[in-house]
Parts: C-alpha cells; sequence; structure tokens
C-alpha cells in the first residue's frame, strides 16, 4: 500500500470505525460523526487530500466523505 494512503486511513481510522481505502486511485471513503469533520478534514488537507464528496445523515449526525490524494 502507498505510505501517504496508509496515513491517511489510519488517521481516519481514530476517528471512525467506517474506513475503506482504494490504493489505485489513492481515495479514503469514510464516514465521521460531525463533531470531527472540520478536525479530520484539515489534517488529511496536511497530508495532501481534497474533499471530493461529502452528504450527510441526518439520522446519525454524520457525514460520509470522499478523499483523493491530489
Amino acid at each position: 500500500m502507498e505510505a501517504s494512503v496508509w496515513k491517511g486511513s489510519s488517521l481516519c481510522e481514530e476517528f471512525s470505525d467506517y474506513v475503506l481505502f482504494d490504493k489505485e486511485s489513492e481515495s479514503i471513503l469514510v464516514n465521521i460523526h460531525e463533531d470531527y469533520m472540520d478536525t479530520l478534514k484539515k489534517e488529511l488537507q496536511k497530508m495532501g487530500y481534497f474533499l471530493v464528496f461529502k452528504t450527510k445523515l441526518h439520522i446519525t449526525n454524520s457525514y460520509t466523505c470522499t478523499f483523493i490524494l491530489g
């Protein structure tokens, strides 16, 4: 696995139990509670990731997001 994808997915696992990664496209799909969204986004941006998709799940107050390494 690409080191940057491993670091990014490891960071996401600190905030969520639901993390999927694709080493070919260097992307991460994560479901995260809204309380942690800003922190996770900021830290992933430091690693070179860009948020390309975000949708809110109102029933759980969480977001499902896709980040791609740029």
